[in-house]
């Protein structure tokens, strides 16, 4: 495949500030620009030879801007936004405008943690993951069915860490402690340890991160000040073993627990306050991992195998602005394990390919007790469990011609899958919504089944001019699974909704296809860095979270088209050290053929409407300076960060979250072996709010000020 001597930078400046990749040692090495070696394509390869629109945000990057988690990140990548939060473990983010859900449906976005797809069957949500001696983040926008499967509608977010060191024992610690206006102070550490244990053969690491955050929202009926603080562990261990050239061995664990008191859905959020009597979300998972890889010669045989036991509970009850009062109970248990064998080939020559099996076998238990007496609904569905089975066969192959100045891709996937879904609910619709005096309950007892297949193909073509730019075409096929809901609740909601016909507790699958036009150039021998994109999409009978009886279900309500243009840029300044990066979104997804009892209701849900959850601008600017402080080994690394996301709808009301605009910033000071930095989040205090849930309020976290000591041994 072609290679590109300059166009690393423009790879690496293609979608977003973090994509300008440093290489450093702690915070005392000097700056430079290097390739970044991603995965994107389930190969080792060159970010400039790929012909997708993909992010790569290495480790170091995300540490120089104080970015620890994918929610602080999200605001990075063009056309992605946050969409829903509850708290840790049961957050929603969105890309390119495909959002569908605040809480129930499977995702629309794919998530790796390493080589292990994260999923929780039935449910939207973003894995925990900490960024503490992560090797980088990489976000392929548009969807990537052919290669990372179910749920990759709007693109693919894979956090990928560090491996262990085969050669040398080494370590690092970071501390930190903050204060945060109208909270309480907030305190963090990570420690990172690597030890040789046979030189070359045999090696271990483990990361530890700790954070404790104060809170800073009032509790209205306990006059309790700050009273939503929140604890967070995560570990991760990994053993690597290489007995010979050909064959390596690695077994990874990884561990996340995370207890917040109430959640991060609030009240009223000027001043941040909570009108609940209790709450309490938390968060668990054990993850374990097996990665076998063995270099064949002429191919490269892997196998990533993984089982996840993943918890996330939500309690929470007391009042709702417009609704009255409430209480919920919502546990969910997952379980999932899946398998992942995969060949690859390692010709030189103008043809490569990949083909692969995926086998996934997991389940979801558990459901929303939920209490609204002045609405007039009580529900119970804690007993019901959604399991799903699926095996996918997947392939690509590209060729390089014209003396390897056009490049062919082609690719698809075949996935086929059995659905569940073992249902004990009751519903019950009270005298304020009845009338009557006695309550009208719908109990549901039984099975559903669904079988789900589809074939989803990819094809792309590279033209490389000359050594300054590419560009490229793509039409990619994105799929995910139908969703099964509570016989129950469809009937109370199909009673409210009166569409014609009524709608089904069982969707078919939704499928979409994109298609994107993109160029990527130096200029000015390489002082400006341009890539944009243009797409269009085409998402039929997309399946959508709506809330008719204040209770969530997933059906297919809206045929949505959209369109959009990614435009990123990089300014090497002829400063020495500093640099300015740029990259934004302009789209448009727009709902069509809404059946006329869904929009009687719910009147957000109506033809011709920017869709719910999905904002029509983003946009990031970065500078950052790094220089050398004399001759002592003493750097100065600089960096400040802006990011804007346009006003964006609630799916569950129809309120609009106001347009959100953040500045942040660092400055560090150290050498290869330490380093102290000065740090502020948020410090425009911005109050937002950024997304308005469940017809509550979700903030950004108040301005934070900082301090951050780390060292290198």
């Amino acid at each position: 495949m072609r290679a590109l001597t300059k166009s690393v930078v423009i790879s690496l400046c293609m979608t977003a500030p973090a994509v300008f990749a440093e290489t450093s040692s702690g915070s005392g090495a000097e700056t430079a620009i290097e390739e970044l070696i991603v995965t994107a394509t389930r190969r080792e390869q060159a970010i400039s030879e790929v012909s997708q629109t993909v992010q790569a945000v290495s480790g170091d990057e995300l540490q120089d801007m104080g970015i620890t988690n994918i929610e602080e990140m999200i605001s990075l990548v063009p056309s992605a936004t946050y969409s829903s939060t509850i708290g840790a473990g049961s957050t929603v983010f969105q890309i390119r405008g495909i959002a569908a859900s605040e809480t129930d449906g499977d995702p629309t976005i794919g998530y790796y943690l390493d080589n292990f797809a994260f999923s929780m069957p039935g449910r939207p949500y973003a894995p925990v993951a900490e960024f503490y001696d992560t090797e980088r983040v990489e976000v392929l926008r548009g969807p990537s069915g052919t290669l990372y499967g179910l749920g990759s509608l709007g693109g693919t977010i894979k956090v990928l860490t560090r491996n262990p060191n085969l050669e040398e024992n080494e370590g690092s610690v970071r501390l930190t402690g903050s204060t945060t206006k109208g909270g309480e102070e907030n305190w963090t550490g990570d420690v990172m340890v690597n030890v040789a244990m046979v030189p070359g053969k045999l090696a271990l690491r483990g990361v530890l991160s700790y954070k404790d955050y104060g809170g800073y929202a009032d509790i209205i009926p306990s006059d309790e000040k700050n009273g939503n603080p929140s604890e967070l562990f995560t570990g991760r261990l990994k053993l690597l073993a290489q007995p010979t050239d050909e064959l390596s061995i690695q077994l990874t664990y990884w561990r996340n627990d995370a207890d917040q008191d109430f959640s991060n859905r609030i009240t009223f959020f000027d001043p941040p306050s909570v009108d609940q009597t209790f709450g309490e979300i938390m968060s668990d998972y054990h993850l374990y991992v097996l990665d076998v890889e063995y270099d064949l010669g002429w191919a490269t045989l892997q196998s990533t195998t993984g089982y996840i036991e993943n918890d996330v509970i939500s309690n929470n009850g007391g009042f709702i602005p417009g609704i009255g009062n409430f209480s919920s109970l919502w546990p969910l248990e997952t379980e999932n394990f899946n398998e992942d064998l995969r060949l690859t080939s390692t010709s030189e020559g103008p043809f490569n390919w990949i083909v692969g099996f995926f086998y996934q076998d997991g389940e979801t238990a558990g459901g929303q007790d939920v209490l609204l007496p002045d609405f007039g609904f009580n529900s119970v569905n804690n007993a019901n469990k959604l399991s799903s089975e699926s095996w996918a066969l997947y392939g690509e192959a590209s060729y390089a011609a014209f003396d390897d100045q056009v490049v062919f891709t082609v690719g698809g996937r075949y996935y086929k899958e059995k659905r569940r879904f073992d249902e004990d609910s009751i519903v019950e619709l009270l005298e304020p919504i009845t009338g009557l005096p006695d309550p009208i309950v719908i109990p549901t007892v039984g099975t559903d089944r669904a079988k789900n297949d589809t074939f989803n193909p990819r094809f792309n073509i590279a033209y490389y001019p000359n050594e300054d730019g590419m560009i490229y075409a793509e039409a990619a096929k994105g799929f995910r699974s139908g969703a099964i809901t509570s016989t129950a609740i469809i009937t109370a909601s199909n009673a409210i909704l009166q569409t014609d016909p009524p709608l089904d507790n069982s969707s078919p699958p939704d499928t979409l296809w994109s298609y994107t036009l993109g160029l990527k150039w130096s200029l000015f021998d390489g002082a400006v860095d341009v890539d944009i994109a243009g797409y269009y999409l085409d998402w039929s009978d997309a399946q959508i979270e709506i809330s008719p009886a204040l209770q969530s279900i997933v059906v297919p309500i809206a045929d949505n088209e959209g369109k959009g243009i990614d435009l990123s840029l990089l300014w090497s300044t002829p400063i020495d050290g500093l640099s300015f990066q740029f990259s934004g979104n302009i789209s448009e997804v727009e709902m069509d053929n809404i059946d006329p009892g869904i929009t009687n209701t719910l009147p957000h849900f109506v033809d011709g409407a920017q869709l719910p959850l999905t904002a029509k601008r983003t946009f990031a600017v970065r500078g950052n300076y790094d220089t050398p402080l004399g001759a002592n080994g003493l750097t100065l690394r600089t960096n400040a960060l802006y990011t804007y996301r346009s006003k964006q709808q609630s799916m569950f009301d129809g309120r609009w979250a106001p347009s959100v605009g953040m500045l942040s910033a660092r400055v560090g000071v150290g050498t290869e072996r330490w380093e102290v930095a000065l740090w502020g989040r948020n410090l425009t205090d911005e109050i937002g709010p950024w997304a308005r849930p469940g017809g509550q309020e979700a903030i950004p976290f108040p301005r934070t000020i900082g301090l951050a000591l780390e060292t290198y041994f």
